[in-house]
């Protein structure tokens, strides 16, 4: 046995209580997007009021079991690569105190349940089809992403996956529009950018220890020595700058094609404080992309949720006057309850 798997077997975990054991075996606190993403475009089909509980008891049931899928099969496939980085000591698996097997079927479980309870809350062909592409699209990037020669292709299905997950959501309530398919693409950005472009870089010299493949190495993405900084090539600048381009102008597109159907003087003034808040975050993004000037910035954690922050605000300000109370306190809520509980929890 080598030195180093020597170390890792006896490396030793501080004492954590089983609540908290769960709540980073499930990432609790990250169910608050997962969630989001469904109920959110759910709210497009029918803005003025909700829907039966119990069909939103089913939507929260599937999402918590898509939810389960992409973050169960993520710590599955990725084991060895947490086991040697430390990035996750205070989850079970790496901790020793859940076997991979046992992650595994907990995953596939969880898998299966979803599409059971769809199947048994009578569904239609097209919402099978799209929890399929959506429980399918984020397996494929878990399994895949970090080991193939083209992961922006793997960055791309996952990003399918949560489109067809937003999908779902409209789908259940009724028959998606306009607005709901521009909310599923929106989604499909924003993940793209995240988990493609940003974590990556993040994540780079890690990445680089544990011999993954990700979007930012397969473009150049290199460590500068004696820095925070990377070189980013300017390949990755114009394609990370694409995406949040892209994104920006998705989370306009509504406003601008008048989806809400708000009187003119209203829509002008929510235009405006949207282009406003997009331009701010544009140029902070802006500084983690671009390689070699003064203002570069090393992305940092903290950074991922100023962006969730600024998709969430984006989403808010378009989206108020539009959802009737009701939708508001609910979004609220399953965004609010995750987070709570993950903080409340020990």
């Amino acid at each position: 046995m080598s030195h180093h798997s020597q170390q890792t077997s006896t490396k030793q975990f501080p004492p954590m209580s089983w609540f908290a054991l769960f709540k980073q075996h499930v990432y609790l606190s990250r169910f608050a997007f997962t969630l989001f993403v469904p109920l959110m475009s759910a709210a497009t089909v029918t803005p003025k009021g909700l829907p039966e509980f119990s069909t939103l008891i089913i939507i929260i049931l599937v999402a918590w079991g898509f939810h389960m899928t992409f973050y169960g099969m993520n710590d599955v496939t990725d084991y060895e690569l947490d086991k040697v980085l430390g990035r996750k000591d205070d989850h079970p698996l790496v901790r020793g105190e859940m076997s991979r097997r046992t992650a595994l079927i907990i995953t596939l479980i969880h898998t299966a349940g979803a599409l059971v309870i769809e199947l048994l809350s009578g569904t239609t062909i097209r919402l099978m089809i799209l929890l399929i592409i959506a429980l399918g699209g984020v397996i494929i990037y878990d399994v895949f992403s970090k080991k193939n020669s083209f992961p922006p292709l793997t960055d791309a299905i996952e990003s399918i996956g949560f489109i067809a997950l937003s999908l779902y959501g409209a789908d259940k309530i009724g028959d998606p529009n306009a607005l709901s398919i521009i909310l599923a693409i929106t989604f499909g950005v924003f993940l793209n950018f995240i988990t493609g472009s940003f974590l990556g870089i993040v994540d780079l010299r890690g990445d680089l220890k544990g011999g993954a493949f990700t979007t930012p190495i397969w473009f150049g993405n290199r460590p500068i020595e004696n820095s925070d900084l990377s070189f980013i090539p300017r390949t990755l600048s114009i394609f990370g700058i694409s995406q949040i381009a892209l994104l920006v102008i998705l989370n306009l597109l509504p406003l601008l094609r008048n989806d809400f159907n708000y009187p003119q003087p209203f829509l002008s003034t929510i235009t405006t404080i949207n282009v406003i808040v997009s331009l701010i975050m544009f140029g902070y993004i802006t500084r983690f992309l671009i390689s070699g000037v003064t203002w570069q910035k090393a992305p940092r954690d903290i950074d991922l949720d100023l962006l969730a922050a600024y998709s969430v605000l984006i989403l808010a300000i378009s989206y108020y006057a539009y959802l009737s109370t009701d939708w508001i306190i609910t979004l609220g809520i399953a965004v609010a309850s995750p987070l709570i509980v993950s903080k409340l929890i020990k």
